[in-house]
């Protein structure tokens, strides 16, 4: 066992465990890991021989938590997942993957079983030479990955408000899903009451929003989207005698896709967005059957990446705003807009998506967003730590939340009415099952 750590003076942020049999494995790798890595992480290499789990547990206990653990899989490490299994055990929240060789296909099938089954996070190629950025660049997903989990971090916006209720839940769920970097804080508890008082505040209307990333905009008490719209800067106006080639209403998966295939085309395209980009994609934390994305995509970063590639292309965003009516006059269509403005348009395309489904119980629907959520399994999945869960319905979103909130919750109950093999992708019920 051998360990490469920071500076002495220095706090290593988590730790990145290395576990094979194969020798030039643990010195090649370990060696890569600590020039890139060693300057924040502290990193432990390991024989499976070794105490791993005294290891783990020697870092826990100093303070450092375990982000990635990296176990080599092949002809000369074949209890990879067997010691992936007793690491995630020790290190819950820690990032677990195999390290195999290029070419080693007999690894294969049981990766793909073993991410399936929920024992596996990913799977990475060995550096085949120093600086191998293929490598690095798997291992950076890795621990974004895991830095996604801890929630923790820079926060552009702060909000601070009560925990159960309704307009904060939305507030946190709107943010998340735009990947706006965001804390949120009990205005009961002693850190909240103390951020009111810092602000100047006293018995404000709440929720109370700080765009810490824009000093020069007062803070915002109950604000509503397009408040949050103006003070971000995104609520542009629209010039009514422009004629648009292509209007895209919504930007779910499909609105995103039509822009970003309008715009390169070299058309004039605009989208229109009341909420948040993604639609009921972006509130899934880890999409594994969208083409592209072998080791998955959680929904709201593939919605930042959409969003941005039709941005580069020169496409234009309408956000807090909404068709309420469509017209057609003179060739050309209008549509109408939920802020009184009307766009001209050659072409609409249609992408509005699909509502959340009510349970249409009026004595739960009292409780929506204070224990009741449609849809906000990544932003509410740290609130329902140690907690009994319930998710109601068997489609894939149900099933991604399931799963999600597992790694959270103390128990996860799925409710549905058929099996669940009638609505949902086989991968997802492997997995739950």
């Amino acid at each position: 066992m051998a360990a490469s750590e920071p500076d002495s003076d220095v706090t290593p942020r988590a730790a990145l465990v290395l576990v094979s049999r194969d020798p030039p494995v643990r010195e090649q790798v370990g060696a890569e890991l600590g020039r890139r890595y060693g300057a924040d992480y502290a990193v432990a290499v390991c024989d499976p021989g070794d105490d791993v789990a005294a290891r783990i547990a020697q870092l826990r206990d100093g303070g450092t938590p375990v982000a990635l653990v990296l176990a080599g899989l092949g002809p000369d490490d074949p209890g990879g997942l067997d010691v992936l299994d007793r690491a995630g055990a020790l290190a819950p929240g820690a990032v677990r993957a195999c390290l195999v060789r290029w070419g080693d296909l007999e690894t294969a099938a049981p990766i793909f079983e073993a991410i399936t089954l929920g024992r596996l996070d990913g799977w990475l190629y060995r550096p085949e030479r120093a600086g191998d950025e293929d490598f690095h660049l798997s291992v950076a997903e890795l621990l974004a990955e895991w830095d996604a989990r801890q929630g923790s971090g820079y926060e552009a916006v702060q909000v601070i408000g009560e925990r159960w209720s309704p307009r904060s839940q939305e507030l946190r769920d709107m943010f998340t899903r735009n990947r706006v970097p965001v804390g949120f804080y009990e205005a009961s508890a002693p850190e909240g009451r103390e951020m009111l008082a810092a602000l100047g505040l006293e018995r404000p209307a709440l929720p109370v929003v700080v765009l810490r990333f824009r000093p020069e905009v007062p803070v915002l008490t109950d604000p509503s989207a397009l408040d949050i719209a103006a003070a971000f800067g995104v609520l542009e106006p629209v010039d009514e005698g422009t004629l648009f080639d292509v209007v895209v209403v919504g930007a779910g998966p499909a609105g995103l896709s039509a822009a970003v295939y309008a715009a390169s085309e070299g058309l004039r395209t605009l989208v229109i967005e009341p909420l948040a980009m993604g639609g009921q994609a972006g509130t899934s934390s880890l999409i594994r059957n969208y083409l592209g994305f072998p080791r998955g995509i959680s929904g709201n970063r593939l919605a930042a990446s959409a969003y941005q590639q039709a941005w580069s292309f020169g496409a234009t965003f309408l956000w807090s705003r909404s068709m309420v009516g469509l017209s057609s006059a003179d060739g050309e269509h209008r549509v109408h807009l939920s802020d009184g403005a009307t766009l001209r348009a050659r072409a609409v395309v249609v992408a509005t998506g699909a509502e959340w489904r009510r349970l249409d119980v009026p004595s739960l629907e009292a409780f929506q967003g204070r224990g009741l959520f449609y849809g906000a399994a990544v932003s509410e999945a740290k609130a329902m730590t140690g907690r009994h869960v319930l998710v109601v319905g068997g489609g894939n979103s149900a099933g991604q939340a399931a799963v999600h909130l597992a790694r959270y919750a103390e128990q996860v109950t799925v409710l549905v009415r058929r099996g669940l093999a009638t609505t949902m992708s086989e991968y997802l019920v492997h997995e739950i099952d």
